[in-house]
């Protein structure tokens, strides 16, 4: 009876334990996602037009075997370019497909811009647990591109300390065919 009580004591302590780490998890996930979509949402919005293909983004996140994470970054609709290589036309468009660069945020703190599908995010720019990598296309005057109300963005939650390093992928724009890249 002794023994009874004391394995059902140890099992309600670890999924008490179990419980408040699960809790203090998605608090930590809420603030990081709190905290990069205020840092999107401070540059201006353009919407991207009636007619004009909605770019589509994912994010895939894999561990650098050196240091941090890589990101790579698909897309479809959307020519990312620099601003240098960009064709200087007044809707922002080549070929009716929108141009522009990429806004890298790290746990709601804007990093870097990007012109290419791949980025290394070093382990210095994350946080011991889970953090947010987020990804938004901006024209070249640095505007978030919009469809609707909806900023054009994809988003991965990390935490390198687990074998499977990603937690949660949202994008505000998913790419259904996946064999059409821009």
């Amino acid at each position: 009876m002794n023994k009874s009580k004391h394995v059902t004591s140890k099992t309600s302590f670890l999924a008490r334990v179990l419980l408040v780490s699960l809790i203090l998890g998605v608090i930590q996930v809420v603030n990081v996602t709190v905290m990069a979509s205020t840092e999107i949402h401070e540059h201006k919005a353009l919407d991207i037009g009636e007619g004009t293909p909605i770019p589509k983004i994912e994010l895939s996140a894999y561990r650098d075997p050196l240091d941090g994470v890589n990101i790579h970054v698909e897309i479809d609709n959307y020519l990312l370019n620099a601003p240098n290589l960009a064709v200087n036309t007044p809707d922002n468009k080549v070929g009716g497909i929108l141009q522009g660069h990429a806004h890298v945020f790290v746990n709601g703190i804007k990093r870097q811009r990007l012109y290419g599908k791949d980025v290394h995010i070093p382990q210095s720019w994350l946080e011991a647990g889970v953090n947010q990598v987020a990804i938004s296309l901006n024209s070249h005057q640095h505007e978030n591109w919009m469809s609707g109300d909806h900023n054009i963005v994809g988003s991965v939650f990390l935490d390198l300390s687990k074998k499977q390093i990603v937690l949660h992928n949202f994008t505000s724009q998913p790419i259904e065919n996946k064999h059409a890249h821009h």
